[in-house]
């Protein structure tokens, strides 16, 4: 509370600023009063000549001297009646328990201050159940109408979601120290949680971080919903089909009530978060059991199996191994203990061939041996240009363009010594030797300066007027 409540004075339920109470009345409340008390008046005042001429009249019926007629009396004005248009939502405080009415979304009690931004989306949440419910009352007959009364529910949740928290964002940009940036316009940022984030993180809050990973899975999964429902008559289209498992492209996503209110509890559990923290400057701690319907996580999208070429799966395994194990990115010898320790549930049969299929597809280099059921096995730069981008170790084809350029950068022809344009580039040394490798794959092998090093592919290379031709329409395609 920010003022004591049934004391003078009120709080603003929009700003939370507190004022005399005679400062919240409308001018046109006052005309609309003044006009109401008018018309009592000139009813009163003729009420009352009216009933004085019929008592005398009354007291004079038999004098015959004197006489005095009354005529009917005027039909009454109809008093005036003032109403705005807008709806008026009448909640009650649940700090200081004072009943009061507001038109849109107010943020404060008007008279002890205490936020109640919480109590409007619970009322938003309590029209969503009763859709909830209608919509479960219609018979399969109505499936259609059932299924359109919840797209609406569903939609409406995140219509309130979306508004309030852009009301209170609105509060605190607009309260902020005027030497502080003006806000980007809002657009529909509160439709994404991620771009909700970056906007509350001006203020130090993230307004998702009480949810635990279901809960915010659930949430996620909700908002994109919204938009199939919205714009696409609830079919699932390629993009929502990529992120739930379930949905299937082309057909309609199923809508569950209980789903719905999880939805909508999960984001009373923000908004209350949002309450308190307008209340005491700082978000509440998580607190157990908050959710009134119990959590029921999405199921988690499968990743597709990744594909290589003609690869089979033992092979690809074997590479993305080998990508993750590589301490410096280049041509390296795999002992054949070690591969055998990182993949026991395979057979050395099997090993072989994966090894074979690797070594057919350029990412190996091999030499048999009699003494050992495995040969002696050495990676190609081709392993790890190929490999690298699924293990986050390196990405070559991109990288190899920005070391094109250094390397073009060079005066005229010359020699372009790995450990110089190591250094120039600025990236550890287990990035900077796959894309190296590519380049120098680029030229011809009669001028690479091979040996005498064992941190690079190769100590350098000596480039020509026609490498630089080369090197230059490679990191072109590249960058097409």
């Amino acid at each position: 509370m920010t003022h004591a409540p049934g004391t003078p004075g009120t709080v603003c339920p929009y700003s939370g600023i507190l004022d005399d109470d005679e400062n919240f009345t409308h001018p046109d409340d006052l005309a609309a009063a003044k006009e109401i008390v008018a018309h009592a008046f000139h009813a009163d005042a003729a009420a009352a000549i009216h009933g004085m001429f019929d008592d005398l009249a009354r007291k004079n019926a038999g004098n015959k001297f004197f006489k005095v007629t009354t005529g009917t009396r005027p039909s009454a004005k109809p008093a005036p009646r003032f109403a705005r248009n807008d709806l008026l939502r009448e909640l009650v405080c649940d700090e200081c328990g004072r009943d009061y009415g507001v038109y849109a979304i107010s943020l404060f009690c008007p008279d002890c201050g205490a936020p109640n931004i919480h109590l409007h989306f619970a009322r938003e949440i309590a029209l969503v159940r009763e859709q909830v419910e209608l919509a479960g009352q219609l018979g399969s007959e109505r499936h259609e109408l059932a299924y359109r009364m919840m797209g609406n529910a569903h939609e409406d949740v995140l219509t309130a979601f979306e508004a309030t928290l852009k009301t209170v964002y609105l509060y605190k940009a607009t309260t902020r120290p005027p030497d502080v940036a003006a806000t980007k316009p809002i657009a529909n940022d509160f439709q994404n949680i991620e771009r909700g984030r970056k906007r509350f993180a001006e203020f130090d809050i993230d307004p998702f971080g009480t949810l635990t990973a279901d809960a915010l899975a659930v949430l996620t999964l909700n908002i994109q919903k919204r938009h199939v429902i919205g714009h696409n008559l609830g079919v699932a289209d390629a993009k929502f089909a990529e992120h739930a498992a379930e949905a299937r492209l082309g057909e309609t996503v199923p809508l569950v009530g209980d789903d719905i209110l999880q939805f909508a509890a999960i984001g009373q559990l923000v908004i209350d978060g949002l309450d308190g923290w307008l209340a005491a400057g700082e978000a509440p701690p998580p607190t157990k059991d908050r959710l009134s319907i119990p959590l029921i996580a999405p199921p988690a999208k499968k990743k597709p199996e990744l594909k290589i070429g003609e690869l089979g799966p033992l092979a690809i395994r074997i590479g993305l191994w080998v990508s993750e194990q590589s301490q410096k990115g280049f041509d390296c010898f795999i002992p054949e203990q070690d591969l055998i320790e990182a993949f026991p549930e395979s057979n050395i049969d099997d090993l072989a061939f994966a090894v074979a299929e690797l070594e057919s597809d350029g990412y190996l280099r091999t030499n048999l041996m009699i003494s050992t059921r495995l040969p002696r096995m050495f990676t190609t730069a081709e392993l790890f240009i190929t490999f690298d981008p699924h293990t986050g170790q390196s990405t070559p084809e991109t990288d190899v363009v920005a070391l094109v350029d250094l390397a073009l950068g060079k005066s005229g022809t010359g020699t372009v010594d790995a450990e110089e344009l190591h250094a120039a580039s600025g990236w550890p040394l287990r990035r900077f030797n796959p894309p190296f490798a590519y380049l120098v794959s680029q030229i011809d092998d009669r001028r690479v300066l091979h040996g005498g090093t064992e941190d690079y592919p190769s100590r350098g290379f000596l480039m020509t007027d026609g490498d630089r031709v080369t090197l230059q329409r490679f990191a072109a395609r590249l960058r097409r």
